[in-house]
């Protein structure tokens, strides 16, 4: 048995992601042996009984599950929403294995989401720190500048007086019939609406977004609500990455 902080026993258990298992903590959701905690400091061994809203978290014993799914458009990324809206967890009713979502897409964005029931890989990739890029698809009304492309990269202000930059930017292609312009943008971080509020702070008005690349994993041969494994080598490629970042520190 090893003492661990408690939302790392969470997602270790397969419940969530370690940041949404935080959430659940600080709203007074989590019990530990029938004593409601909500201090996230809090550690135990790693063999408690565990229950959220009353669900019993069993020790997680099966096989990790590392999915990519095509979130279409019009889906909350969620595993269940209260509202009866159409969620991601509504594609996974069938697997015997419970995954949540690495980090969130907007409700009118699509692309690629990864899926897992390993908690420490989420809040890995999730991270700033472990530089994850991503990268996203906008499509933009009108012509886009080359000193729009630019501000993009050397930084912009958005919510919070945050100071937020691209990794690369460029223009993938302009129509001048269709007065519409495509960009991708690289980025290893995403807050709430993040690379809206970049495209909006650099003076440009967004039709549609798509993330269409985590690292080199891609939507390619997949349709809107389908989902594929993650093959053996990137899922080893993307611990390989992890494990470097940790060295570094």
């Amino acid at each position: 048995m090893a003492i661990e902080r408690l939302q790392k026993i969470i997602a270790d258990r397969g419940f969530s992601s370690r940041r949404k298992a935080e959430e659940y903590i600080t709203a007074g959701l989590v019990k530990v042996d029938g004593v409601t905690v909500t201090e996230l400091g809090s550690k135990f061994e790693d063999n408690v009984r565990i229950t959220i809203e009353n669900r019993v978290l069993e020790i997680d014993k099966s096989a990790k599950k590392y999915i990519v799914f095509f979130k279409p458009r019009g889906v909350i990324t969620t595993m269940k929403d209260p509202l009866g809206r159409k969620c991601v967890g509504d594609y996974f009713k069938k697997m015997d294995e419970r995954v949540f979502p690495v980090g969130r897409l907007d409700y009118d964005v699509s692309g690629v989401l990864i899926m897992t029931n390993d908690g420490d890989f989420a809040n890995h990739v999730a991270h700033p720190r472990y530089n994850f890029h991503k990268t996203y698809q906008a499509l933009i009304k009108g012509e886009v500048k080359s000193f729009q492309i630019k501000q993009l990269k050397t930084g912009v202000i958005i919510e919070d007086d945050y100071l937020a930059k691209a990794i690369d930017a460029k223009i993938a292609n302009y129509s001048k019939e269709l007065n519409e312009t495509i960009i991708t943008m690289v980025l290893n971080e995403g807050h709430k609406h993040h690379v809206k509020n970049m495209i909006a702070a650099a003076g440009m008005e967004l039709v549609k977004l798509q993330r269409t690349m985590v690292e080199d994993i891609t939507i390619e041969g997949l349709k809107p609500g389908m989902y594929r494994e993650f093959k053996a080598h990137e899922v080893k490629k993307f611990y390989g990455k992890i494990k470097s970042h940790k060295e570094i520190k």
